[in-house]
């Protein structure tokens, strides 16, 4: 996937100009910068959910996978209602869980869980859809470092030979997900 971006603005902000890169298809690629410098628009353009921009993004797909920064999980239902609302198999919905260390949590309404454990949910949701490729915007806000590492064992092993894009501020998510290429914003 070529990007090409030549101006993306916020009113009279310009938050990117004559910004290129190329994401290898099959692999991992991170994408690095502090918070506020872009990151989310950015996987809204690659994924095709921002148009708004002058400049082109070559090879683009319709199913694509997205991880965004919010979780948008249904609070009033249990973890396991929130996946099966996918239509995905039961069976398959408590392997993701139960690798993602939440099997014990499966009848609990999401209100009733910590923030990092939201997370988990809100991941296990991307990775029982099946697609093209996934764009994951911070994927381990609220996760401790162990939870974080068995995490990104998983993301890696089951997304393996898939396009997958990630943003964080977080140069260590790079490694964890054994990225191929890592782009800094703002270099």
């Amino acid at each position: 996937m070529k990007v090409n971006i030549k101006k993306k603005a916020f009113g009279s902000d310009i938050i990117f100009s004559d910004l290129s890169l190329t994401i290898k298809e099959g692999v991992t690629s991170f994408i690095m910068a502090p918070s506020g410098w872009g990151k989310t628009t950015l996987l809204k353009i690659m994924a095709g959910l921002d148009n708004d921009y002058e400049g082109t993004v070559e090879s683009k797909s319709d199913n694509n996978i997205v991880l965004f920064q919010e979780n948008r999980l249904v609070e009033g239902i249990s973890v396991l209602s929130n996946l099966k609302a996918l239509g995905v198999k039961e069976e398959d919905s408590i392997d993701v869980l139960s690798h993602l260390s939440l099997y014990e949590e499966r009848n609990k309404k999401v209100s009733e869980l910590s923030g990092g454990m939201k997370r988990r949910v809100a991941l296990a949701r991307v990775l029982l859809l099946s697609g093209d490729r996934y764009f994951l915007d911070e994927p381990f806000t609220g996760l401790d470092d162990e939870c974080k590492r068995e995490t990104a064992f998983y993301i890696a092993k089951k997304l393996s030979g898939k396009t997958v894009v990630v943003v964080s501020h977080n140069k260590e998510d790079s490694l964890l997900l054994r990225a191929v290429d890592t782009f800094v914003l703002g270099e």
